[in-house]
């Protein structure tokens, strides 16, 4: 898809992401402070949102900007809603894989890694349960 034609989707993406919420476009409105109208242009690709608008339908919808555009609905975690300790179990994981270069971790890190991820589990399942 070439760059000049990925607006013409976007209108459908946030259609979909709205009724998948069960709202109106009154109700996406309203949670945006945009007028039923301009939800309409956006929806019908007459009118794009505004950077900032995008960024605040993402946060509306619990989305990525990404799912915005392309419509993708890959996992991703958004960061904010991640605690102190997420948060650095997550740079650690960035920084052990995300190199471009293949680095061989020792036992030991494996282990304090494994053990991390273990316990992120733990936490996330009580969450759920709780």
């Amino acid at each position: 898809m070439k760059d000049t034609e990925r607006h013409h989707y976007i209108g459908e993406h946030i259609c979909a992401l709205r009724e998948s919420k069960g709202w109106t476009q009154q109700t996406l409105g309203k949670k945006l402070g945009k007028k039923t109208s301009t939800i309409s242009a956006y929806e019908t690709n007459a009118k794009l949102p505004s950077a900032d608008c995008l960024i605040e339908m993402a946060e509306v919808f619990g989305v990525s900007i990404d799912t915005l555009v392309y419509g993708e609905t890959a996992d991703l975690v958004s960061v904010r809603t991640l605690n102190p300790t997420q948060k650095a179990l997550v740079a650690e994981i960035l920084q052990v894989f995300g190199s471009n270069s293949p680095q061989k971790l020792a036992s030991e890190q494996r282990l304090r890694l494994g053990g991390n991820l273990v316990n992120l589990l733990i936490d996330s399942i009580y969450l759920i349960i709780a």
